[in-house]
């Protein structure tokens, strides 16, 4: 091949690749752009070759490009990358010396890459991690740093703008009506009230009645018409707590709900076409319920298109302390009290506590220590009596440990009790922000992350 057609070759290949290739002679002056670098920039290559380099910056960044090409002729630099936004999309420019075989300069190059889905890539992961105590999320009131919450908040996001019937699942007081308010809120339905229901509360012989409602005369006392639930969340979304209370009886109405969009009132055999989103929760086994035949089968996968399970306070204890600042501050503010925080001696015993009341224990917890505080902060004596005697969830109490007689402990896992709540602690102090944390317990992030790993598992 001549020499002629071998370089033809190479400027086809330059003109055909995705990147932006730009290439400068040892004075700084443009001698090459292909198609993709002046679509990039905008311009037309006949305009810039000949000139120099900076005529493809912005004049702002004149001395910066200028002692950036003197680096790389120098040796001082190998390469140079930068992330710059043209027209709202993202391109990296990476500058490279090149020299010949003797190692002499002959020119600069520089490549652009579009990198604009990497970018928001990057920034959604960045908003997620920051979504921890939820504006961001739409859960409002529901304060949260810990790993192990992001799967919820991920789910909220995906299922908030669609119809499909969502099942929340968790103990008791995890905060199972704060996630489908959250889900409703951000809905296409959210200008309207979502209608709540706690199935647990109603007796078996209303449940039908509240639920579908009833026609006059459907039974004795039924003077008027009623409207059930289902019908007032017409063109909302009802939320079904407590769901496996449900008898089976009303299990098979439901289920019809859900297959037709209808409701049959008692007393009547008009069929009442409805449009409502069903989210329904409960803090029951369903599984094991439908295997022993106390929940239909049926209605289980008809509810459980969108899964929603939220971790109990214990595989979250992080969460700890920051929930206990919030709730100081909601309720020092609705009692007009002075308090403004937790005492340091406090803290100890909130981490150290079991909750098997998840949060709705601790939420109760601070607002009886906040009532009872005569300081501006919560004392151990202004805590429940539960959090101050031996912790309720069979664990070791509160460091420093007195030995019984005859009694025997294990020294590493007093050792990993203490070492869980000084990590808890720095992270409510520094905000969740682990880099911070690390510095503060004078270890490496590597090492935070690795024991954040290892608190998870345990």
């Amino acid at each position: 091949m001549s020499q002629n057609n071998l370089l033809e070759t190479y400027q086809s290949i330059l003109e055909s690749i995705g990147e932006g290739i730009i290439f400068a002679d040892q004075q700084d002056r443009l001698t090459y752009i292909n198609q993709t670098a002046a679509t990039i920039r905008g311009i037309k290559t006949e305009n810039f070759i000949g000139r120099s380099i900076h005529a493809v910056h912005s004049p702002k960044s004149s001395e910066r490009i200028s002692n950036l090409l003197q680096s790389l002729r120098d040796g001082i630099l190998t390469q140079s990358r930068r992330v710059i936004e043209v027209r709202g999309r993202y391109f990296e420019n990476t500058y490279y010396p090149v020299r010949q075989p003797n190692g002499a300069y002959i020119g600069t190059l520089l490549v652009s890459r579009d990198v604009t889905e990497k970018e928001q890539l990057q920034a959604e992961n960045q908003s997620l991690k920051q979504c921890t105590g939820s504006r961001c999320c739409g859960l409002e009131g529901f304060v949260s740093i810990s790993p192990a919450m992001l799967p919820v908040f991920q789910l909220v996001g995906a299922a908030s703008p669609i119809d499909s019937t969502v099942l929340i699942t968790g103990e008791s007081g995890t905060g199972k009506e704060l996630v489908a308010s959250a889900i409703h809120r951000n809905s296409k339905r959210g200008n309207r009230q979502m209608i709540a229901v706690n199935c647990a509360a109603l007796p078996e012989n209303l449940v039908e009645s509240e639920l579908f409602g009833y026609d006059r005369g459907a039974f004795t006392g039924a003077a008027s018409s009623h409207r059930g639930k289902f019908e007032q969340a017409d063109g909302s979304t009802i939320f079904l707590d407590e769901v496996a209370d449900l008898p089976l009886s009303a299990q098979a109405k439901l289920l019809r709900v859900l297959q037709e969009k209808t409701v049959i009132r008692l007393g009547s055999e008009k069929q009442i076409k409805i449009n409502v989103r069903i989210i329904a929760a409960t803090n029951r086994d369903l599984p094991s319920m439908v295997a022993s035949g106390s929940f239909r089968e049926d209605l289980f996968y008809r509810l459980n298109v969108i899964s929603i399970r939220i971790p109990p306070l214990r595989e979250r204890r992080e969460d700890i302390l920051p929930l206990s600042d919030f709730f100081v501050s909601k309720f020092a503010a609705s009692m007009d009290k002075k308090v403004q925080g937790i005492c340091e001696g406090t803290r100890s015993l909130l981490l150290a506590h079991g909750y098997p009341g998840n949060v709705r224990e601790l939420e109760n917890a601070i607002e009886h220590a906040v009532a009872l505080s005569q300081g501006d902060c919560i004392a151990p004596q202004d805590l429940p009596d539960s959090f101050v005697a031996a912790r309720s969830d069979g664990q070791q109490p509160v460091f420093p440990h007195h030995f019984a007689d005859g009694e025997t402990i294990s020294l590493s896992r007093t050792r990993g009790d203490y070492e869980r709540q000084v990590i808890l602690d720095a992270l409510s102090r520094t905000g969740g922000r682990k880099a911070e944390a690390a510095k503060l317990l004078n270890i490496s992030r590597k090492t935070l992350w690795e024991k954040l790993k290892q608190m998870q598992e345990t």
